[in-house]
C-alpha cells in the first residue's frame, strides 16, 4: 500500500489498554482474531479472503462429469491464503473532514453514523499522529532476532456481491493487498492499519492472540473518554 500516511488517527478501547499505547507498547492482534469476532462492529468473516463467483466455478471428477450436475452449487466461494491466522494487524479509525458535518462557519461535528460506527470500540480513546506510529515501529526493527516488515494503508470498502470489479484487490499488486479491503457494511468506520510480519514469516504472539511490541512514550497523543470526543466540535481558525 501507498505510504501517504499522515494523518490523525484514532485508536478506540479500554482506558488501560490506550494508556500502555501512548507509554509506547504497540499491540498488534491477529487477523484471526477478527475473523472469529461474533460483534457486527469488530467481527468480519471475511477478512483477508476475496469472494468468487460460485457460478463461475467448474470441478470434474476423473472421469470429466461435471459434479454440480450430482451436488447442490455452493452459495458462496472465497479465494484465502493458508495459515495466514498468526498476521498481525493494528487498526484505527481516520480523523478527517470526511466524517463530519459543517454546521456553521468554522465548526464541524462528527457524522452520526461515523459516531454510530465507532463508538462501541471502548469507553476512550487515544489520538496519534498516524506518521508517528509508523516512526515508532520502524525503529522497532528487531522482534525475537527477527526484522519486522510492514505495510500499512487506508481500508478500500467495496461490495462483496460484486464479482466484475475486483479492482481493490489489485491496488499495490502484492499478496497484501487482501487485507485492506472490507465491505461496504463497514465503510463509516473510515480504517486504516498497519500490517507487520517478519522476514522468515508470520510472527508469533507474544502477548495473548497478538504480539505486544516495546517502543518509546509517544510525543503528541491525546486521551480522553470517547463520549466527550465523538460529541465534540472541531473548529478550524481562518
Amino acid at each position: 500500500m501507498n505510504n501517504e500516511n499522515a494523518f490523525l488517527i484514532a485508536k478506540f478501547g479500554k482506558k488501560e489498554h490506550l494508556e500502555q499505547l501512548q507509554k509506547g507498547d504497540i499491540f498488534f492482534n491477529a487477523i484471526q482474531t477478527y475473523r472469529d469476532d461474533g460483534t457486527d462492529y469488530r467481527g468480519d468473516a471475511m477478512e483477508g479472503r476475496i469472494p468468487i463467483d460460485p457460478t463461475k466455478i467448474e470441478i470434474y471428477d476423473e472421469a470429466g462429469n461435471d459434479i454440480f450436475e450430482k451436488i447442490p452449487r455452493p452459495d458462496s466461494i472465497v479465494e484465502s491464503f493458508a495459515d495466514d491466522e498468526n498476521l498481525m494487524m493494528f487498526c484505527a479509525a481516520v480523523i478527517e473532514m470526511e466524517v463530519t458535518d459543517h454546521v456553521k462557519e468554522n465548526i464541524w461535528t462528527f457524522k452520526e453514523e461515523f459516531k454510530e460506527a465507532v463508538q462501541d470500540f471502548g469507553d476512550y480513546v487515544l489520538l496519534l499522529d498516524s506518521a508517528e506510529l509508523l516512526n515508532r515501529i520502524e525503529k522497532a526493527r528487531d522482534f525475537n532476532g527477527q526484522r519486522i516488515g510492514k505495510s500499512s494503508g487506508r481500508i478500500l470498502y467495496r461490495d462483496m456481491t460484486d464479482f466484475e470489479n475486483m479492482n481493490e484487490y489489485r491496488v499495490a499488486g502484492n499478496w497484501l493487498d487482501r487485507y485492506f479491503v472490507k465491505g461496504l457494511t463497514y465503510r463509516n468506520q473510515n480504517e486504516w492499519r498497519v500490517i507487520i510480519a517478519g522476514e522468515q514469516g508470520m510472527l508469533k504472539a507474544n502477548c495473548g492472540t497478538g504480539i505486544l511490541l516495546h517502543t518509546y512514550p509517544f510525543q503528541g497523543s491525546q486521551l480522553m473518554k470517547t463520549t466527550d470526543f465523538l460529541n465534540g466540535k472541531i473548529s478550524v481558525g481562518d
